[in-house]
């Protein structure tokens, strides 16, 4: 009967397969169809982490320092609203901030150039 492994259960299989049975690296990772990278990123996180770090992780960033503050971001999309002809050229002075918007030609999307507030 054939039983399908779980991707934790792989990933366990190969780390064990390289710390207990001495494999190398190369071919564990050939066996399993992935990289060396990753068959390295999970030794380093089983080492770390135990069975919890073969778990996915998210790839998503932490954090975004140069991203705007929700109230300036709220007012641009009001302003943009209000004023859906302003083009890339214009500025605009209000009292959350000064804001320079840009529009593609030919192009739905519209989206803020640069601000400062």
């Amino acid at each position: 009967m054939l039983v399908e492994l779980g991707l934790v259960e792989q990933r366990l299989s190969a780390v064990l397969e390289v710390v207990n049975d001495g494999v190398s690296v190369t071919e564990v990772a050939e066996r399993f169809g992935v990289t060396r990278q990753s068959v390295h990123r999970w030794l380093r996180r089983y080492a770390t982490h135990g069975l919890a770090g073969l778990v996915d992780q998210s790839t998503a960033p932490g954090s975004c320092p140069h991203q705007m503050t929700p109230q300036v971001e709220a007012r641009i999309v009001e302003m943009r609203m209000e004023h859906p002809g302003w083009g890339r050229a214009r500025s605009v002075t209000g009292s959350a901030a000064t804001v320079w918007i840009r529009s593609r030609a030919g192009r739905r999307s519209t989206g803020v150039w640069s601000a400062t507030g």
